[in-house]
């Protein structure tokens, strides 16, 4: 049997974890978490990105119980997805923000990690100060996008052919090596339109207005995609991955990761002027653009395996615009954490 001081210590680990200790619970099962958890991780490298998702990861870093379970914690921003798959595959982020679209080809490129979540439902929006309101109207426009056969240019190029556009053809691409720079861009009148996430979108809006130009949210991708799928106008843009080293050596560490992502969600929406400073502070914007932001942004925790119908819908319909994606084919079973 286990002794009374490693049962009172496996209840306050499953207590962390939001597990609850039962009679079913065998002692195997029992000493296995034990000798995982007295296991202390000495650091845990999570990396936020540049959208409102950071918000949540900084939570999860700042003030969920994940401290219980880590000596120290070290969270940072990725730039671009060039930094996340490098940082990804040298092992140096365990935990991170992830476009759904990144986590399944880094996965079926044999990166050793799995989707953990969902998390933002759509955020990438074109922002213009032109009368433009419909794909039509793009038609020999330049459009700014970020991060080269990245997801928005994804998302896009499937939107815009379903609209019976060639965006090679009817329009100017011009690609940008993140939002920052799509907003700079648009700012100095150097592109008729970008494609913009949040805060990017909202902080492209306030500071037009400082200039005086009347930039406004032009076409809601998440509404288009309804239009073309048929589905609820929204989409899996953005989640969390780990790698599987660590989902392997420790659960518990993954299941309060989970649990405090889902606190996260709940605390931004409800403490909104908090979540802004905090993301005020990784984001490089001030708290009102990221506070207003925030409407814009559909956030629920959702865990990989119970998103999976959602994002192997998604995968199927970028896929379609481009074959060679995700090596040609969808991610197996594995790679759906939960």
């Amino acid at each position: 049997m286990l002794n009374q001081k490693r049962r009172q210590f496996l209840q306050l680990i499953l207590a962390t974890t939001g597990l609850t200790f039962t009679t079913n619970l065998s002692e195997g099962k029992a000493e296995k978490i034990i000798a995982q958890s007295e296991e202390k991780l000495a650091n845990l490298a999570i990396g936020g990105s540049p959208i409102m998702i950071t918000i949540l990861l900084a939570y999860l870093a700042e003030q969920s119980s994940i401290k219980n379970l880590v000596e120290t914690v070290d969270f940072r921003i990725w730039k671009t997805h060039d930094q996340l798959r490098a940082d990804a595959v040298s092992g140096k982020l365990q935990v991170s923000a992830t476009p759904t679209s990144l986590a399944a080809n880094l996965y079926q490129r044999k990166v050793p990690i799995k989707l953990l979540n969902v998390l933002v439902w759509g955020v990438l929006n074109i922002w213009s100060s032109q009368n433009i309101r419909s794909f039509e109207d793009l038609k020999n426009k330049t459009l700014l996008i970020a991060f080269r056969g990245g997801l928005p240019a994804q998302l896009f190029f499937y939107l815009a052919k379903e609209n019976g556009l060639d965006p090679e053809k009817d329009l100017k691409i011009q690609y940008t090596t993140d939002f920052a720079q799509a907003v700079q861009l648009l700012l100095a009148g150097r592109g008729d339109a970008a494609l913009l996430s949040e805060p990017a979108g909202t902080g492209a809006e306030l500071r037009g207005q400082q200039q005086g130009l009347d930039i406004k949210l032009a076409i809601n991708l998440q509404e288009e995609w309804g239009k073309v799928t048929g589905r609820a106008p929204r989409f899996p843009q953005a989640g969390t991955l780990a790698l599987t080293s660590l989902i392997d050596k420790y659960p518990d560490i993954i299941q309060t990761i989970q649990n405090g992502l889902v606190e996260a969600v709940n605390w931004s929406q409800k403490n909104p002027d908090d979540a802004a400073a905090l993301g005020a502070k990784y984001l490089g914007l001030k708290a009102p653009v990221i506070k207003k932001s925030l409407g814009y942004t559909p956030l629920e925790m959702v865990s990989a395996k119970d998103a999976k119908e959602d994002l192997e819908f998604w995968y199927s319909r970028l896929l379609e615009q481009n074959p060679k994606l995700f090596g040609g084919s969808l991610p197996d079973d594995e790679f759906y954490y939960g």
